[in-house]
């Protein structure tokens, strides 16, 4: 008879290797095509690293990191792979993820939770994408592709939800927490490592409409990670000004914040909008 839980468990295994003397295992490296080097750092009692660290052509990132000034949830999440997951042309990792924490029961009660995850990293952009269940990890590469024990191709290439259908996702969410949370959810990888599966220059309006359902949210920390770095691809965006400056504003930095608030507004009154320009953005601005 199939156990899926002894499943699980076996699967856990095989992503993470025998405990050290001192009870703590050591940062593991995986280093890929052009380069490129995977860090996992910190291990957790729950079974995998907690800081991981991309290195590519392109720069470095940390992937799965999701800064919050929001009150913590007390969820975590852990990253566990190993040498044998990387893909024969060393251009994929396999990893498994899992987030675990305390959620609250239909009656009120904290009930220990734990989702595990099968996920891919593109080792030459650290660009990560789902591939579905624990149950997913098992099996093996063929030809450049993941095929599943039960018959599956993850095709990395055709996988993922680009920036549009992100924003079809979460649009007609009835609150602007729950949009954030949703995105989020579906950001998983963070916000450096889902640009690098969709680079934002090809979607600066949709990077600039996901930024700022996080700062709706009170994501503010994560909607700049995304502006700063529309800002080094489209400054003179005039809704950008402003978005930049309420997130700022909301983080406490009041004097970047009111730069912004100035150049929005002299733009908006060289365009003759000053009808348009929003009765803070005055107050700000003085």
């Amino acid at each position: 008879m199939f156990n899926k839980h002894y499943a699980a468990a076996s699967l856990v295994l095989l992503f993470t290797q025998p405990c050290h003397a001192d009870k703590d295992l050591l940062p593991l490296d995986i280093t890929g095509a052009n380069g490129s080097l995977l860090q996992f750092k910190n291990w957790h009692q729950h079974g995998g690293w907690s800081d991981i660290e991309y290195k590519g052509p392109n720069g470095a990132f940390r992937i799965y990191d999701l800064p919050s000034q929001q009150e913590s949830s007390g969820i975590g999440t852990v990253i566990s792979s190993n040498a044998t997951s990387v893909s024969p042309d060393k251009k994929f990792l396999l990893v498994y993820r899992t987030v675990f924490g305390d959620v609250i029961d239909e009656q009120g009660n904290a009930v220990n939770s734990e989702q595990a995850h099968c996920e891919v990293v593109a080792l030459e952009s650290g660009c990560v994408k789902s591939v579905g269940s624990v149950f997913q990890c098992d099996g093996a590469w063929v030809d450049g592709k993941w095929k599943v024990t039960t018959g599956e191709v993850f095709n990395f290439s055709k996988e993922g939800l680009s920036p549009q259908r992100l924003i079809s996702e979460v649009a007609n969410l009835s609150s602007s927490e729950s949009r954030s949370n949703s995105l989020r959810d579906l950001i998983f990888m963070g916000v450096p490592s889902y640009m690098a599966c969709y680079p934002p220059e090809k979607s600066i309006s949709e990077y600039n409409d996901i930024g700022f359902y996080f700062a709706q949210g009170g994501e503010h920390l994560l909607a700049m990670q995304i502006y700063n770095k529309l800002l080094s691809l489209a400054p003179e965006r005039v809704p950008l000004k402003l978005n930049v400056a309420d997130s700022l504003w909301a983080l406490g930095k009041q004097v970047e914040a009111k730069s912004f608030y100035i150049s929005y507004r002299d733009v908006m009154l060289k365009k003759g909008a000053e009808n348009k320009v929003p009765v803070r953005v005055e107050e700000r601005s003085r």
